[in-house]
């Protein structure tokens, strides 16, 4: 399942305030950004913990769900730093967002559809879907089921969550694992 708010995987793990300045965050949510830092509601309740900082986002961690949000929604309060919703109602806007790529995901996992791998190259169509697991006829003339985990839509397209490359060498130590009879 995927559990942040916007469809991107971020890295990184600090961000310094002369850049949180220069990315226009004002000067007392700068001083306080940081990974660690706790975030709060409206109220002052507790939302979560900044987990990671890249760029111009924040992902917060609020024990439940990963929300990537924009560090420009934080402002700072008499506890440190805010955002204008309660940690039920990030929660809540995480889990219908990650609803929203399930359905698209599970409308697009149908018969002969393509599948492009994360680097772009196309891999395959899809034979079957059942269940969690989604049979992909290969390029190659063999077919591969992965789970639907290992799967997402990017430009309208089903797409891989790995390479080409990552795709053949996971298959390559598949066949060297399956005992032959």
């Amino acid at each position: 399942m995927r559990n942040t708010l916007f469809p991107a995987i971020l890295l990184g793990t600090s961000l310094l305030s002369g850049a949180a300045v220069a990315q226009g965050l004002p000067a007392p949510v700068a001083e306080i950004l940081k990974v660690g830092a706790k975030v709060h509601g409206p109220q002052g309740a507790d939302v979560g913990i900044i987990e990671k900082i890249e760029g111009g986002n924040v992902v917060i961690f609020t024990g439940a769900h990963r929300a990537t949000l924009p560090a420009t929604s934080l402002g700072s309060g008499e506890k440190g730093l805010v955002i204008g919703l309660t940690k039920a109602q990030l929660d809540s806007a995480v889990a219908a967002a990650a609803a929203k790529v399930d359905a698209a995901l599970d409308a697009a996992l149908v018969a002969d559809a393509e599948v492009h791998s994360s680097d772009g190259v196309l891999v395959g169509t899809i034979q079957k879907v059942e269940g969690e697991d989604v049979t992909i006829d290969l390029a190659t003339g063999s077919p591969v089921t992965l789970q639907k985990a290992h799967m997402g839509i990017k430009d309208g397209k089903v797409g891989l969550h790995m390479s080409a490359a990552e795709l053949q060498a996971a298959v390559s130590a598949a066949k060297e694992e399956t005992p032959t009879g």
